[in-house]
C-alpha cells in the first residue's frame, strides 16, 4: 500500500533537519515493518498551530483525494495537527477515502468512534498545550520588557557585544545628526541622503528611503526606551543614541499630519505654507507660484521733440505668493523674503539672543512626567470656567489662578520644546554680527524652521494702498 510520510518540525534555528532526519528514522522503520511504500512529505520549520499554509500538507490532502495516497505515517498526531478545527477536516476525508492513519506512538482507527475520540483528545491535549505555552512566553516577554532588557541582537546604530548592545561610534554620530536635522526643519530625504552618502545601510544592505527612514527615527530603542506591543514600558539596560527629550521632540514632528506623503508636503518656494493670510476672515496661508510680470521698460509716450519710441520692457518670471483658500491676498516673492529675512537677522544678531537657546539640562528632564503634568494643569483651567460658570467663583479669582496654571504650562512648554531650539539654531552664532552671514547659508527648510520658531508673519491685502509697496502689509507677531 502507498503511504504518505509526513514529517514536521515547528522550528528549525541552524536549518540543520535534525528533528526531521529523527522522525524520518523513526516512522521509516515503521511502514517497513507494515510493508507500506512511502512518499515523503516534508515541512520542515513549519508550525501547525496557525492559520498559515503547510506546503507539503497541502501536497498530502492533494494526493489522499485524488487516490494516490491509501494511507498516512506520522511520528504523532500533533504532527499533523495542532488545530481542532484541521483535525475535523482531516478524519471527514479519511473516513471518505478509508484512510489508514499509523503513528510510532500507535495506530488510531479514524473509521470507529473510538479512534476518532483518541484523535480529538489527543488534538485538545495539543491545543492546550499550544495556548499554556504561548500564555508563558507572552508572560516572560513582559517580564523581560518590564526589567529593561532589549529584545533585539542587532540594530542600526549599535553594535553586539558580549555585555549587550552597545552605540556604534561610526554610525551613532549620524544617528544623532539626523534627529537634530529633522528638529531643525529638515526632510525624511535628507536624513536618507545623509544614510546613503555616508554608506551606512540598514541591517538589509539596501540604501534608506523616506518611508524607512520614518520608521527607524520612531524606534524607542533609540532613546533607551523599552517598549512591548507598542507599549513603551520604561527604561533600557541600553545606553540611548539620543536623549528622551530629544526622541519625544521627534515624534511629534513625525506625527505632524502636514508631513503626511504625497503632493502637499513638496514645497517648490521657500516661503510657501509659512506666511497667514491677512484678508478678514481667511485663516489661510499663501503659497508660491511663478508669475509673468513687465519689467525694464518706458511705457507712455515720447516727450516733444523725442526720436526714438519708449523701450516696451521685456516680460520677466517671478514668484508671487498667493493666499491658497481665499486668493484674494499676494505678495511679490522678493518682497515677501527681504522682509522675513531681515526679521530673522535682526532678531539673531541682538545681544539676548543667546536666551533663545535652553541649558543643556533639559535632556535629563522627565519628559513623561511634563506632559503629563501639563495634562493636569489643562484639565484644571476647564475645571476654572465650570466653577466660574456655576458661580462657585469670581471673575478675579478664576484670574488669578488661571494666571498660575498658565505661568506653569509655559514653563513646562519651554523645557519640552528646549531639543527642537538646540537643533534649530544649531551652527547660529547667537548675539553676534556673525548670526547674519550663518542666516545667508542657511538651507530653506532650517530658514523655514528658524522663521517659525521665532514667530508668525500674517500678509495683508493690498486694499488702497496703490501700486506701490507698502512694507507694513507684513505684519509680524513674536513668538
Amino acid at each position: 500500500m502507498q503511504a504518505g510520510l509526513y514529517l514536521r518540525q515547528s522550528l528549525d534555528r541552524d536549518g540543520n533537519e535534525l528533528g526531521v532526519s529523527r522522525q524520518r528514522e523513526d516512522c521509516t522503520a515503521l511502514a517497513a515493518d507494515k510493508g507500506w511504500d512511502t512518499i515523503e512529505y516534508v515541512d520542515n520549520d513549519t508550525s501547525a498551530s496557525s492559520a498559515k499554509k503547510r506546503p507539503a500538507y497541502e501536497r498530502l490532502l492533494s494526493d489522499i483525494r485524488a487516490g494516490r495516497i491509501k494511507a498516512v505515517i506520522a511520528w504523532d498526531l500533533d504532527r499533523l495537527h495542532r488545530r481542532p478545527v484541521e483535525l475535523e477536516d482531516f478524519m471527514a476525508l479519511a473516513d471518505e477515502k478509508h484512510l489508514a492513519l499509523a503513528t510510532v506512538s500507535g495506530d488510531v482507527d479514524l473509521s470507529t468512534a473510538q479512534g476518532r475520540l483518541v484523535a480529538r483528545l489527543k488534538g485538545a491535549v495539543a491545543r492546550h498545550e499550544i495556548e499554556h505555552k504561548s500564555a508563558r512566553q507572552r508572560r516572560a516577554a513582559r517580564q523581560k520588557a518590564e526589567q529593561g532588557r532589549p529584545h533585539w541582537r542587532q540594530a542600526f546604530g549599535y553594535r553586539d557585544t558580549d555585555n549587550g548592545p552597545v552605540p556604534d561610534p561610526k554610525v551613532a554620530p549620524l544617528v544623532r545628526r539626523a534627529y537634530r536635522l529633522l528638529l531643525s526643519g529638515g526632510s525624511l530625504k535628507e536624513i536618507a541622503t545623509l544614510f546613503n552618502d555616508a554608506g551606512s545601510y540598514g541591517l538589509t544592505g539596501k540604501p534608506w528611503s523616506v518611508s524607512t527612514v520614518s520608521l527607524f527615527l520612531r524606534a524607542p530603542r533609540n532613546a533607551g526606551l523599552r517598549a512591548h506591543n507598542d507599549e513603551i514600558i520604561g527604561k533600557g539596560t541600553w545606553k540611548p543614541l539620543v536623549p528622551e527629550a530629544t526622541w519625544r521632540a521627534a515624534q511629534e514632528i513625525l506625527s505632524d499630519p502636514s508631513r503626511a506623503l504625497g503632493p502637499k508636503s513638496v514645497r517648490q518656494h521657500m516661503w510657501t505654507g509659512v506666511p497667514r493670510c491677512g484678508h478678514k476672515g481667511c485663516d489661510g496661508r499663501l503659497g508660491g507660484q511663478w508669475a509673468l510680470r513687465l519689467t525694464g521698460g518706458s511705457p507712455g509716450r515720447p516727450k516733444a521733440g523725442q526720436k526714438k519710441e519708449p523701450h516696451p520692457g521685456t516680460m520677466a518670471a517671478t514668484i508671487t505668493y498667493q493666499c491658497k483658500k481665499c486668493r484674494r491676498c499676494s505678495i511679490r516673492g522678493p518682497q515677501l523674503h527681504d522682509i522675513l529675512l531681515g526679521i530673522i537677522k535682526g532678531r539673531l544678531v541682538m545681544e539676548d539672543a543667546a536666551d533663545l537657546l535652553y541649558d543643556e539640562q533639559h535632556d535629563e528632564v522627565d519628559t513623561e512626567a511634563l506632559r503629563e503634568e501639563a495634562k493636569t494643569l489643562y484639565s484644571r483651567l476647564d475645571a476654572l470656567a465650570v466653577e466660574h460658570a456655576d458661580g462657585l467663583l469670581t471673575a478675579r479669582q478664576v484670574k488669578v489662578s488661571t494666571d498660575r496654571l498658565q505661568a506653569r504650562l509655559d514653563e513646562i512648554e519651554k523645557k519640552l520644546r528646549a531639543p527642537v531650539a538646540v537643533a534649530v539654531f544649531d551652527g547660529i552664532r547667537l548675539g553676534t554680527p556673525k548670526a547674519a552671514d550663518d542666516v545667508e547659508k542657511l538651507s530653506p527648510d532650517r530658514l523655514r524652521a528658524v522663521c517659525n520658531w521665532l514667530g508668525t508673519a500674517t500678509v495683508m491685502p493690498v486694499g488702497r494702498r496703490g501700486k506701490v509697496f507698502d512694507p507694513e502689509r507684513v505684519r509680524w507677531e513674536w513668538r
